[in-house]
């Protein structure tokens, strides 16, 4: 009996950390892949599997709280939520992609 719960119990984290957070704004950490760290927060919002997100302060050629990207959400195989949008596809050079569980939004 113990195992059973604890294997709905595992298996329950792991559906609630794989799913896109309901439809909202959130604030999320923008990070960047080429220095490999956060830099500072943007705001992101999402409806279903789309989203948008929103330029952070002291960012070159664009004001804060401008629309920096949108796209639609999409699991790679890799297992990492990533952004497509109208100019990319799916496996075309590095994506952009979302941490939903430590809300931080990556870039290149």
């Amino acid at each position: 009996m113990k195992i059973l719960f604890s294997t709905l119990f595992i298996f329950i984290t792991i559906i609630s950390f794989a799913q896109i957070p309901k439809s909202g704004t959130y604030t999320y950490n923008y990070c960047d892949m080429e220095y490999n760290k956060c830099l500072s927060k943007c705001q992101i919002k999402i409806s279903g599997n789309k989203i948008w997100i929103y330029a952070p302060a002291n960012l070159s050629l664009i004001k804060e709280g401008e629309l920096y990207e949108s796209g639609t959400l999409h699991k790679n195989r890799s297992g990492k939520w990533i952004i497509i949008t109208g100019s990319s596809k799916k496996n075309d050079g590095p994506p952009l992609w979302i941490d939903f569980k430590r809300k931080r939004f990556w870039t290149f």
